[in-house]
């Protein structure tokens, strides 16, 4: 049940599931147009220890101190320090381009004896001419003050074409994800709040005693009936209780309850599916037939006559029975304002009989 609701209300709401889709995708192409383009120059380095090292047990300590990894970590933070980056400034045209846009890094590959020194920015060019100058430096720097071991470049940095960011095609497909995923939530979430929704319109619809429609919902239905002209002949029967105030008047909630929705029960026993019935006021209930002529109205009306031939019982444990008199008339109308006005009587009648 729970999975059929669920597969209703996506097939009910694909244009909102389409709709949020179309809106993340406009949004993630707005920011991937407007971002600036960022790329990425990247330097590799390898270390190994120096050639010119006097003997061969030289040799197996500087590849034990290797092992060690630490070598590498002291190399990183000498190619990222500021005063290698500093050195390297003055081989670039640095009054040209904002410094402040350009970022560096370094990565070290626990796998290998490879350093990688990675500059980004929005040019290419800039940022690969800023990689090997770090890099240069930095190679002079180490091996002036290590002699162990030496460093030097594996690959030097090249100017890429393609941007790190924004990565257009994949924010697109990933937009695209969250607005699918956006869009079954809001259109889960519209369903299985219209539950609740309807019970709590459905409730102030509804005569609390009775469970009949209420005669304020009753209009509003009329209302939009009236201008079904498919939906006439339309019949109205009144059933007027005569002997419900002074049974109700003694009678506890409970039992009025049990006597009240027994007796909308009934009638609906004898109505289709389309018609409705109405608690007019305290002793009536109002009962419209769409599309009935006035030779069919006669047949439904002593239909509802006939449900109060047997009793209806009430009490804590149904043991007492109590005999409704009710009065029963009917009037069909084949235009709109022929039931707007007969409507209309009824209230002044009931009024006039209020006062």
């Amino acid at each position: 049940m729970f999975i059929q609701q669920l597969i209703k209300a996506i097939g009910g709401g694909w244009k909102w599931i389409v709709l949020c889709v179309l809106i993340a995708l406009v949004i993630s192409s707005a920011i991937s147009a407007t971002t600036v383009p960022i790329y990425r120059s990247q330097a590799s380095f390898i270390i190994a220890p120096n050639k010119n090292l006097p003997s061969s047990r030289d040799v197996v300590s500087a590849f034990s101190a290797l092992d060690t990894l630490k070598i590498f970590s002291t190399y990183a933070d000498i190619l990222s320090s500021e005063r290698v980056y500093t050195e390297a400034l003055k081989a670039v045209d640095s009054e040209s381009i904002d410094l402040s846009q350009y970022q560096r890094a370094t990565e070290m590959n626990p796998e290998s004896i490879i350093l990688a020194l990675n500059v980004d920015g929005p040019d290419p060019q800039t940022a690969a001419l800023l990689a090997n100058e770090i890099g240069k430096y930095g190679i002079y720097y180490i091996n002036s003050y290590f002699t162990v071991f030496e460093i030097d470049f594996l690959d030097q940095a090249v100017a890429t074409s393609q941007p790190i960011r924004p990565r257009t095609y994949r924010n697109l497909g990933i937009a695209a994800g969250i607005g699918l995923l956006a869009g079954l939530l809001i259109v889960i979430m519209h369903e299985f709040m219209q539950i609740p929704l309807n019970q709590f319109i459905q409730r102030f619809s509804l005569d609390a005693e009775s469970l009949a429609i209420t005669r304020r919902s009753l209009e509003k239905t009329l209302a939009t009936l009236e201008r079904d002209a498919r939906q006439y002949p339309v019949t109205v029967i009144l059933v007027t209780i005569v002997n419900l105030p002074e049974l109700f008047g003694v009678l506890p909630g409970f039992s009025r309850k049990k006597v009240a929705t027994e007796l909308v029960r009934r009638f609906k026993e004898q109505l289709k599916g389309n018609d409705l019935v109405s608690r007019w006021d305290y002793d009536t209930f109002a009962i419209i037939l769409p599309h009935t002529p006035q030779k069919a109205s006669s047949v439904v009306s002593r239909r509802l006559e006939a449900v109060f031939t047997a009793p209806f019982i009430y009490g804590v444990e149904d043991s007492e029975q109590i005999q409704l008199d009710p009065e029963v008339s009917a009037q069909t109308l084949d235009t709109e304002e022929g039931l707007d006005e007969f409507m209309n009587n009824i209230a002044i009648q009931k009024k006039d009989k209020d006062d």
